[in-house]
């Protein structure tokens, strides 16, 4: 890994002010109402609606491209795309122009599981953004979007990677 601290002191890491920890936590509040939903009604693990999510705004789409955007690892995203596969959601094609790619695409069922699901992510994010002015919130999607960034440039060599959208 990539990351070392300047100084080799061991010191205490305050969870309650760590900002990894807090994104982590309050994805694990909100997003997990939405993948209780996506597990329980629709046989769906957290990983694969990521998956589906990504499919749903982005079709058709290589699992390559996915892996880039959502910086899950290709173990992960394997068995997302095979649960996918299993249920009837996904659709695998192999690219006419170049044969060594296979395009992703949502089934009708799988369509239509992402239609139902995304009013409930969408709801939980409102929700939990209801406390905040619209000012608040500008701000906050603008520092957002610049933490995103810099976690991409982090994570990939070459820091392109996609950046959400204003």
């Amino acid at each position: 890994m990539g990351i070392m601290p300047a100084s080799a002191a061991p010191r205490l890491l305050r969870l309650e002010t760590s900002l990894l920890y807090q994104f982590s936590v309050i994805s694990n509040r909100v997003g997990g109402t939405v993948h209780a939903l996506c597990r329980e009604r629709f046989g769906v693990s957290a990983a694969a609606w990521r998956v589906m999510a990504h499919l749903g705004e982005l079709q058709p789409v290589t699992a390559k491209e996915i892996a880039k955007r959502s910086a899950m690892d290709s173990v992960n995203l394997s068995r997302a795309l095979n649960l996918l596969d299993e249920l009837g959601y996904v659709e695998r094609r192999i690219d006419p122009s170049d044969r060594r790619r296979i395009i992703l695409h949502l089934t009708a069922t799988g369509q239509a599981v992402y239609d139902e699901v995304v009013p409930y992510t969408i709801a939980a994010e409102q929700r939990l953004l209801s406390e905040l002015g619209a000012a608040e919130r500008a701000t906050l999607r603008k520092l957002m979007k610049r933490v995103w960034e810099r976690s991409a440039a982090m994570h990939d060599a070459d820091g392109d990677a996609e950046t959400p959208q204003d």
